[in-house]
């Protein structure tokens, strides 16, 4: 449960900050 949380967490971060990389890029 360790290692799926740590890669959905690391999946999110990674997500959340491309999605702030695009919204700067557009913006």
């Amino acid at each position: 449960m360790g290692l799926k949380g740590s890669r959905t967490e690391k999946n999110l971060l990674a997500a959340f900050a491309g999605e702030s990389q695009a919204r700067n890029r557009y913006t």
